[in-house]
This record gives structure tokens, sequence and C-alpha cells, in this order.
């Protein structure tokens, strides 16, 4: 209870406001271009708090926890919501297997993670700056490659803290016959599981410092204000132009993390 109070006391208000106006930030970016917390908090957490960045993966963790329970309650009243039943066995290989990321990246230098994060940057800029658009149902992918690659993005996830949504939405159209709009929902549902096993992991090894735990609240509470703002920023901005400059973000943060990791500057 002591130390509590003393690192309360010592406890920079002026850095608390900053992470949450990250995390405002963060959910505004989020709800403008429908993009999951870990492409937006990881590096804002890095370049902006300073922080390490396999514990800015943690936090970003737990941040999507609180995003996509808040998602997944939203959609529950929607004309498309969770598949629980596709959810449920998606679920059971997506989120174990973020443990896989979770040990790579306690056992791996911080190079590893900064290239891993970086590769997906620049794998997903396309897509994102692109849109969803119209997925083919009548393309199936065979159900046991569906599992596969659910093994691979829980995996992804616990190493560089994304929710996974955007590579779990095609899987669940091409592989489980679910509506476009439908499979958004239930992603967000496998996600919130994904997010509780992968920062239970992080937890468990070493993620539970009382100083980076205080640091959560403005981040989740911040995430949470900003992303219905962008929601309905997005009603009346160019779409197509968000997803164009977001994109050139996310490009750039990964460049950015390529020249760390490799020494260029």
């Amino acid at each position: 209870m002591d130390s509590l109070q003393q690192i309360l006391a010592d406890l920079d208000y002026v850095e608390y406001a900053a992470l949450g106006v990250i995390g405002v930030v963060g959910g505004i970016l989020s709800g403008l271009v429908g993009v999951g917390g870990g492409i937006v908090f990881v590096p804002g957490l890095v370049y902006a708090a300073g922080w390490e960045i396999q514990e800015a993966v943690a936090a970003s963790l737990v941040i999507i926890v609180f995003s996509s329970l808040s998602g997944t309650i939203r959609n529950a009243k929607s004309d498309d919501p969770v598949d629980w039943r596709t959810a449920g066995i998606l679920s059971l290989t997506v989120a174990p297997s973020s443990l896989i990321g979770v040990a790579i990246s306690r056992v791996s230098p911080e190079t590893v993670v900064q290239i891993s994060f970086a590769v997906l940057l620049i794998a997903l800029a396309y897509p994102t700056a692109k849109g969803r658009g119209d997925l083919n149902p009548g393309k199936r992918v065979a159900l046991p490659l569906v599992f596969l690659a659910g093994i691979f993005i829980g995996a992804l996830s616990g190493l560089v803290g994304v929710g996974g949504g955007v590579m779990m939405v095609p899987l669940m159209v091409l592989g489980m016959g679910l509506g476009t709009k439908r499979a958004v929902s239930t992603s967000l549902a496998v996600v919130m599981t994904t997010g509780i096993i992968g920062a239970a992991g992080y937890i468990a090894t070493g993620f539970r410092d009382p100083e980076q735990l205080l640091s959560l609240p403005p981040l989740i509470v911040g995430s949470m204000i900003g992303a219905p703002l962008g929601v309905r920023l997005r009603d009346w901005m160019p779409e197509a132009k968000l997803r164009a400059g977001f994109g050139v973000f996310m490009v750039i943060v990964a460049l950015r993390l390529f020249s760390e990791a490799f020494g260029l500057f």
C-alpha cells in the first residue's frame, strides 16, 4: 500500500495527460479509417511517450480488450451482430496462439519486434488505403487453411500487439461463409478474446510494474472517447483521402522502424 501511495505521489500528471491525448488521437484515427488499436497505439506509445516497443505491444493488447468489448456490445443491436458460433470456433485457434507471439517477444531482442511490426505495417498499408471492398464469397478457402491462418494471426497479434481483425474478416467471409458486415462484427469478439489471452501472457511474464499499469487508464478511456468521435468525423470527411493518408502514415512509421532496427540513424 505504501509503495502504491508513493507511486501515485511521484506520478507525472503531465505525462499522464499526454497518454490520455494519445488514447484520444488513437481512438479518433481508429474510428476514422476503421483499423484496430495496435496499428495506432504502438507507434504512439513508442514515439510520443518514449516506451520500449515490447511494453507498447503489451499495453496495446490491454487497450484492445476494452475497445473491442465496447464495439461488440454496440454491434449487438446492429443488423449484423456477432456470429457467436464462428467467434467461438475461431477464438479457440487465434487466442491461444497469441501466447506464441508473447513468448517470441520475451526471448527476442527489440529489433525482432520492430522489424515484425514494420513488415505488418507495409503489408497492410495498401489494403487499408484502398478499403475493404466487396469480398467474393464464391471463392472459398479450405477450413484447415482457415485454422492454420488463425494460428499465424494469433501469434502475430501477440508479437506486435494488433488484434488481427483486418486479416480475420477475409478468412470468415471466404472460409466460413459469413457476410462481410457480420464478419466485421464477429472479428471484434475474436479480437477481444485474443487481447485477453495475449495481455494475460505479457502480465504473467513481466508487464505488471505498477507504474506501467497505472499508465493504462488514460489510454483506455482516451481511446473509448476518441473512437466514436472518429466515426462521426468519418461521416462528413472524404473516406478515400483519409484511408490514403493513413496508408502513407503506416509506411512512414514502418520506414522509421526499419531504420532504427538496422541502425541507419
